[in-house]
């Protein structure tokens, strides 16, 4: 893989095999067939906890030339985006955060015209539509409705709980469906909240040296 001008890398966990699709199918499969193509710009958007990063970085990890633009991430400058169409895959995410900065959307449209120009491909992630996202710029904002776009499902219950033992057993311990149901319904939905609670739970319990269990799952996470 490329180095990445920045201390800013792919979370190599993050594939399209290990996210759980729901009712994603047919978006599953374009991304697996347009990250092997080439020329291929593509704009992902959801809600919060969607798994919009998720997919944009397994899009990047199809390749061994990528970069990776968390725009949410501090620090980060427009000028950074001078030559990034040489790598085979850029990945912007969160492009919401630079709406309405001019510098920012300027810098991005000169880059999705060079990536074109030069055959690669370009993946973008939003919270909103392109036309929703307050674009200001009506140049990029044309740009990205030109992209082939994609709302990601949200899953249901059910696939979180599923993706709530997939992830336990994967971490080496096991969630039983009577706790699973139980954060569930106790804690909020957002994927990332459930991610960082079955971490607590598994330090927790390596800890205490005790399963995990419905009362151990209410004093650790205080539910």
């Amino acid at each position: 893989m490329q180095q990445i001008p920045l201390n800013i890398a792919l979370d190599q966990d993050n594939t399209f095999a290990s996210f759980l699709m729901g009712k994603n199918q047919f978006l599953m499969e374009f991304l697996l067939q347009a990250s092997r193509s080439g020329n291929e710009f593509v704009y992902l958007w959801g809600n919060q906890g969607s798994g919009k990063s998720h997919l944009l970085q397994a899009f990047g990890n199809q390749s061994e030339s990528v970069i990776y633009i968390p725009l949410k991430e501090p620090g980060l400058a427009p000028e950074m985006l001078e030559g990034l169409e040489s790598f085979q895959i850029v990945c912007i995410d969160d492009i919401d955060a630079i709406a309405g900065d001019a510098k920012w959307e300027e810098g991005i449209f000169h880059l999705y015209n060079r990536i074109k120009d030069i055959g690669n491909s370009l993946v973008i992630s939003g919270n909103q539509s392109p036309n929703d996202i307050g674009i200001s710029l009506n140049d990029l904002k044309s740009r990205l409705t030109a992209m082939t776009v994609f709302k990601i499902q949200m899953l249901s219950d059910t696939d979180k709980q599923v993706l709530l033992q997939q992830k336990a057993a994967a971490m080496g311990f096991t969630l039983g469906s009577e706790v699973a149901q139980f954060v569930l319904s106790r804690s909020s939905r957002d994927l990332h909240y459930l991610m960082k609670a079955l971490d607590q739970l598994d330090s927790a319990s390596l800890i205490a040296q005790r399963k995990i269990t419905v009362p151990f799952v209410k004093d650790v996470l205080g539910l």
